[in-house]
């Protein structure tokens, strides 16, 4: 993984590109690759390439970037991985192409000039990647299926700017950080701001599998290539579960791929384990390196012994980071500038100490099991969507929409989770609008109005966040008319909350100690797989995400000594699904929320005009009573540090 950026002059009149620019925005992303960085310029100097490099694959000079073809027509900058590159090579060079070196980025480049943007396609991997073609005066940028790896641009009159992150778009004068009062407002909802929007006006990212072209004219032409969309069921003699485990097997291999050491993020539960399983299996008789983080509260289930007890049993070299409150206080800062825009997640700060303790002990890519509750209805709240959906909503969708909003008028003023989560589905039913939006919700709509200011509120009349996941059905129902409910939850989380909440996360986490975070079950084949596959398959028994399940109890018993660990191997895995969080709801109860209200009051001048913030400082007197409450306070904090270290 790397750091890419770039700056491409529409028109001649601009003259050539201000090279000590392109090496601020090069250098802003040293931490993504500490092992070397590059720039290119075009023969007119119009378009400049930049590139930071965390050396994974051929480590020698003849990986660095940017990388051009055989007659440097044809230059691309790079960052991810393409794990079938090997195959791909071997075609590539039947066909009479020259390679110089033994990375998978150069297949790129030669792959581009057999196929042009069709060369998508043929891509297995995570990857983010800007291409210029100066035989036709054009540049192609594209992000992997899934989202794994980011891709920001701008665009400020004739002058187009792109990114892995923000803060090198930052660094060009033409690019100033203010924030979008309407991301702002929609991020209060989903708790990140969805794509293809960001935090700063004017700042744009490319969604999972999009691909963006602008010709030599300066036009600009974006498209999914690729979508989260149903699969053909599978159906007929083929062995479900057998293909499960050959597919992720496959995808652990791919993924080992590497001149550098590899590790494993170890929770001790199901993805996890069956991902230090494969390992085992694949690297043997070399130890696992496994890394774990643990946090204490009065309220909070920590699973850090757990995953000590697990890891040590199964023979793995295990590492762990144990963090209190004064330690999530010491970093939130440099954790904020790390993910450029808010994300209301907790989690981000301890996978910055677990990527650091990584990091420390060596490694240079870690895998994680990110994407697989979300392929095989591993959270319990998809089940209640589920029997919601059935008992609830579609009752009210028989009935006219005015008892609908009549209800949402009766319960729209009392507070709890609850209430608040009923109320919404009447208020969206008496609109119109659709059931399911998003897993997590920060604020409902009708929450917002004791948050947000008069003023703010009438200037985002009319702007509705149930809006911003519209298109997304719509984007649906043109590939799958027929899609269930379950497709529809699964194409929802797919586009919007993984790859903008728990994939960013992860990335920027890990980038910010110079380490690749890998996900094996986001493999597209495996995806593709899962997207397939029959839903009482996947909940089969009435357990949530039973086949994974199945797969990692029958994989630790193999493995495991006869005894009590042996037979108690299925319910370690079965057991009800705790999460990976952080026990906020205590520690805003003392240091965390006393920094919440410092922050708060000094920033008054800044957040008034947006938020009521006499009104937040009473919530926080109160006490986060609920994990809910204590969450939202969370989401406001997670903004206030962002636009203290960047739009101040």
């Amino acid at each position: 993984m790397c750091g890419i950026c770039g700056i491409v002059h529409l028109s001649a009149d601009l003259g050539p590109i201000d090279a000590p620019v392109l090496d601020r925005m090069v250098d802003s992303m040293s931490h993504r690759g500490p092992d070397g960085r590059g720039t290119y310029y075009s023969e007119d100097r119009l378009v400049g390439l930049g590139h930071r490099r965390l050396a994974i694959v051929d480590l020698s000079q003849l990986g660095a970037q940017p990388m051009a073809n055989e007659d440097g027509t044809v230059w691309v900058t790079f960052n991810g991985e393409i794990y079938n590159f090997p195959d791909l090579r071997k075609s590539l060079e039947s066909c009479g192409h020259v390679f110089r070196s033994h990375t998978d980025t150069e297949v790129l480049v030669h792959l581009y000039e057999e196929r042009g943007e069709a060369m998508l396609d043929a891509l297995d991997g995570d990857f983010a990647f800007a291409l210029w073609d100066a035989r036709q005066g054009t540049v192609l940028l594209a992000r992997d299926p899934v989202g794994v790896k980011p891709l920001y641009f701008a665009q400020r009159g004739r002058t187009f700017l792109f990114a892995s992150e923000i803060k090198a778009l930052l660094e060009h004068p033409l690019v100033s950080a203010r924030m979008s009062a309407e991301g702002f407002y929609h991020y209060l909802t989903y708790l990140v701001v969805p794509a293809p929007h960001t935090m700063f006006e004017g700042i744009e990212k490319l969604r999972a599998g999009e691909a963006l072209h602008i010709s030599a004219a300066g036009q600009t032409r974006r498209w999914r290539y690729w979508t989260p969309a149903p699969r053909p069921t599978r159906n007929g003699g083929r062995n479900l579960d057998e293909e499960l485990e050959s597919l992720f097997r496959a995808s652990v291999k791919k993924r080992l791929m590497s001149d550098v050491p590899v590790g494993l993020l170890f929770s001790g539960g199901v993805d996890s384990t069956l991902n230090s399983l494969a390992f085992r299996e694949l690297v043997a008789p070399a130890p696992v390196s496994t890394f774990n983080v643990s946090m204490q509260g009065p309220r909070f289930a920590d699973e850090g012994a757990f995953a000590t007890h697990v890891a040590e049993a199964l023979g793995l070299d295990h590492a762990r980071v144990d963090l209190m409150e004064d330690d999530f206080l010491r970093v939130i800062e440099e954790v904020g500038w790390h993910l450029d825009e808010p994300l209301a997640d907790p989690v981000t700060v301890a996978q910055w100490y677990v990527t650091r303790l990584a990091r420390q002990r060596g490694m240079t890519v870690l895998h994680a099991g990110e994407g697989a509750d979300e392929l095989f209805c591993g959270y319990d709240i998809t089940r209640r969507f589920l029997r919601h959906n059935r008992w609830l909503w579609q009752p009210l969708c028989r009935l006219p929409r005015f008892v609908s909003a009549l209800g949402y008028g009766a319960l729209r003023g009392l507070r709890g989770p609850r209430a608040m989560k009923i109320a919404d589905v009447l208020r969206r039913r008496g609109l119109g609008q659709r059931f399911y939006m998003a897993e997590a919700i920060g604020f409902y709509e009708h929450e917002k109005g004791r948050l947000l200011t008069s003023r703010f509120l009438r200037e985002m009349q009319g702007c509705d966040s149930f809006l911003q996941v519209e298109p997304v059905y719509q984007e649906l129902a043109a590939e799958a008319p027929a899609a269930t409910f379950i497709d529809q939850i699964t194409y929802v989380e797919l586009t919007t909350r993984l790859p903008e909440l728990l994939l960013m996360r992860t990335d920027k986490m890990g980038m910010a100690n110079s380490i690749e975070v890998r996900v094996p079950f986001l493999d597209k084949a495996l995806v593709e797989f899962a997207l397939a596959a029959p839903l009482a398959w996947k909940l089969r028994d009435g357990v949530s995400k039973e086949p994974v399940k199945r797969m990692v109890s029958d994989w630790t018993s193999r493995v495991l000594p006869p005894g009590p660990t042996r037979s108690q191997a299925r319910s370690l895995f079965y057991r009800p699904k705790s999460g990976f969080g952080a026990p906020i709801q205590d520690w805003f109860t003392s240091a965390l929320g006393r920094d919440l209200g410092r922050r708060l009051i000094a920033a008054r001048d800044q957040w008034e005009p947006f938020v009521d913030v006499q009104a937040i400082l009473h919530e926080l007197s109160l006490g986060p009573a609920t994990a809910n409450r204590s969450y939202q306070l969370w989401t406001l904090y997670t903004a206030l540090v962002w636009r203290e270290r960047f739009c101040a």
